[in-house]
């Protein structure tokens, strides 16, 4: 197994991969749904077609928003270590951009629940 060391380079170009992977995602081709609509005419199924598209369409612009935002997160928090550890080396082990990027990802992933 290959040692893996956390790096604002190492960050940043997870960065760059994870912002290409918004692009794809926003991007992924929903059917039209006519032909199938047409094909089911008369049915309840029919009439709902052209609404879950539009909403598939509209997951899929959120997806890769919250792509775009974890790119984001992992590109700020790479830069704040490397200013810190420029203005004073050593004031941060690898570990706190780490948990950085994590406790990004935590509060990204938290934007989904629902307040109790």
């Amino acid at each position: 197994m290959a040692n893996f060391s956390v790096t604002p380079d190492s960050v940043r170009a997870g960065a760059g991969k994870i912002g290409t992977e918004s692009a794809l995602v926003s991007g992924l081709a929903v059917p039209d749904p006519a032909a199938a609509a047409a094909g089911l005419a008369g049915f309840v199924t029919a009439a709902q077609l052209s609404a879950a598209r539009d909403a598939v369409v509209s997951a899929l612009k959120v997806a890769g928003g919250r792509c775009e935002q974890m790119a984001l997160l992992f590109r700020n928090a790479a830069d704040a270590f490397a200013l810190a550890d420029l203005v004073t080396p050593g004031l941060f082990r690898p570990s706190w951009l780490s948990q950085q990027v994590g406790d990004g990802l935590t509060a990204m992933g938290e934007m989904n629940l629902t307040p109790s």
